[in-house]
C-alpha cells in the first residue's frame, strides 16, 4: 500500500510539474512573441512616430471642430499613440474613441482616471465610495478592494480602456492634506494594503494600474494644478511613510508610476518638481526601489511646471531628460514632439534612450493583444455593458457601505455629515 501510494504521489508530482512547466513555456512563448511584435512595430516607425508613441493627449466632451481636427492630425499624421479620457458620458466618448482608433496606424492605448470606478469620468456608471471612506471598513476591507478592482477592471476592459491611473498611494497627513478624499489613510500600512488589493483586482482583469502621485502627495497643503508645493520632509520620513506603499505595489507587479509635480529638497536640493528630477526617477524609483516599469508624468500642463516661465516645450523636454517614459497632457504637443524629434536626430538626445522608452509603451500594447491578428479596438454593445456593470457594482457598493456604516472609525474628510448621503450615491 505504501509503495503504491509513493508511486501515485510521484506520478502526481510529475504531472503537476509538467503542467507547471508547460504553463511557464507558454508564458515564455508569449513573451517571445510579444517581443517580436514590439520589434516589428518599432522598426516600422520614423523617429517622429517613435516620439509620438510616448505622448498622451486628452479627449474632452463636445470638442470643437477645430479641436477635433488637431486631434485627428496628431493621431493620423504624427502617430500619437495614447489618449486619456476626461469627464463626460460614455455614449459621447465611445464614437470619438472609435473614430480615432480607425485613423490610427497602430491601435491607441486608452487611459482613464478611475480611482473610484468608471463613474469618475463616465456619468452612466455607479460611483464607488472614495478612498478615504473605504478605509473605514474594519473587516475584510482588502478583499472588498480586490473585488472592486475586478469590477472596475471589467468596466474598463469592456470599453477597450487598458490603463487606469489608480490607485492613489498618497499617505494623508492629518489637517495637512490638499485633497484627503483621494487618500486611503493616514497609515502607510493601510494605504499599502488597500492600494495593493485594488491594483491586484485590476491586474487580474488585464488592466494596467498606475500608482500615484509618486513619491507622495498626501502631505501637501497646496494644489500642484496651480502652484508647485514644496514638501520639507526628511528622507527617513519619506522612506517610512510616503515611499512605503510603493514597496508593496512594485513587489506585486505595478506596471506604471505617475510622478508628481512638487519639490522635495531631501531628494533634490535643486528645488525642482519631482517630475523633473533624475535624482528621484533614476536614483530612488529605479535605483533604490528597483522599479522596472513605465514612468509617467502628471499632466505637464499643470501650473506647477509652468509658473517659472517654462514654455510647454521646455517643461516637456525637462521631464523627458529626467527619465519619464510617457508624457501626459502637454500643451502644444506638435511643438513638443518636433522638439524631441530634432534633439534625437541631432544627437542631443539618445536614440537608444528613445527606443527603450518606446519599447515599454509598445509592450503594454502587445500584452493587451493590440498586435494580434484580428484585434479590433472598436467598442460595441455599450448599453448592455453599462447595464451589466451597474448590476455588478450595485451589489458590491452595498456591501462596502454596510461595512462603512458598522465602523466606528472617523472619516478622514467626509463628503457630508449625513451617512445616508453615501448610501444614496449608489442608487440604481
Amino acid at each position: 500500500m505504501f509503495k503504491y501510494s509513493t508511486i501515485a504521489i510521484t506520478a502526481l508530482v510529475f504531472v503537476l510539474t509538467a503542467a507547471s512547466a508547460s504553463r511557464l513555456q507558454a508564458q515564455d512563448k508569449d513573451s517571445v512573441r510579444h517581443k517580436a511584435q514590439v520589434e516589428q512595430v518599432l522598426s516600422s516607425l520614423s523617429v517622429r512616430e517613435k516620439v509620438s508613441q510616448l505622448f498622451i493627449i486628452s479627449i474632452s466632451r463636445s470638442p470643437s471642430e477645430r479641436t477635433k481636427a488637431r486631434q485627428d492630425s496628431l493621431v493620423r499624421d504624427y502617430g500619437v499613440g495614447n489618449i486619456i479620457i476626461m469627464r463626460g458620458d460614455a455614449r459621447e466618448f465611445i464614437p470619438r474613441m472609435n473614430y480615432l482608433q480607425s485613423i490610427a496606424r497602430y491601435p491607441i492605448l486608452v487611459a482613464i482616471d478611475a480611482e473610484w470606478g468608471a463613474a469618475m469620468r463616465f456619468s452612466e456608471y455607479l460611483p464607488y465610495p472614495r478612498q478615504a471612506q473605504l478605509s473605514r471598513i474594519e473587516k475584510g476591507g482588502a478583499k472588498l478592494l480586490y473585488k472592486m478592482g475586478r469590477n472596475v477592471g471589467r468596466e474598463l476592459r469592456d470599453l477597450n480602456i487598458y490603463v487606469n491611473y489608480a490607485p492613489v498611494a498618497d499617505v494623508s497627513v492629518p489637517d495637512n492634506a490638499s485633497d484627503s478624499q483621494r487618500s486611503f489613510s493616514f497609515d502607510p500600512k493601510q494605504v499599502s494594503e488597500l492600494a495593493t488589493a485594488y491594483m491586484k483586482g485590476m491586474q487580474d482583469e488585464g488592466i494596467y494600474a498606475c500608482g500615484k502621485h509618486y513619491p507622495g502627495h498626501g502631505g501637501t497643503t497646496e494644489d500642484s494644478h496651480y502652484v508647485m508645493p514644496v514638501i520639507k520632509q526628511s528622507r527617513a520620513y519619506l522612506d517610512s511613510v510616503d515611499l512605503y506603499p510603493y514597496n508593496s505595489l512594485i513587489a506585486n507587479g505595478l506596471e506604471m508610476v505617475m510622478v508628481g509635480h512638487f519639490a522635495l529638497p531631501a531628494i533634490d536640493s535643486a528645488i525642482v518638481p519631482m517630475s523633473m528630477s533624475s535624482n528621484l526617477i533614476n536614483g530612488v524609483l529605479r535605483g533604490d526601489q528597483h522599479f522596472k516599469g513605465v514612468v509617467i508624468t502628471d499632466a505637464i500642463a499643470m501650473k506647477a511646471l509652468t509658473t517659472d516661465f517654462r514654455s510647454p516645450v521646455e517643461a516637456t523636454m525637462a521631464v523627458y531628460k529626467a527619465g519619464a517614459d510617457m508624457l501626459l497632457m502637454t500643451d502644444e504637443p506638435r511643438k513638443c514632439i518636433d522638439a524631441i524629434t530634432r534633439a534625437v536626430e541631432n544627437g542631443e538626445l539618445s536614440m537608444d534612450g528613445l527606443n527603450s522608452r518606446v519599447r515599454k509603451v509598445l509592450m503594454l500594447k502587445a500584452r493587451a493583444g493590440y498586435f494580434e491578428d484580428g484585434f479590433n479596438p472598436t467598442v460595441t454593445g455599450l448599453d448592455k455593458k453599462i447595464a451589466s456593470a451597474r448590476r455588478r457594482d450595485y451589489r458590491l457598493i452595498k456591501k462596502m457601505q454596510r461595512g462603512m456604516l458598522k465602523s466606528k472609525k472617523p472619516y478622514i474628510a467626509p463628503i457630508g455629515d449625513d451617512k445616508t448621503l453615501i448610501l444614496d450615491r449608489a442608487g440604481k
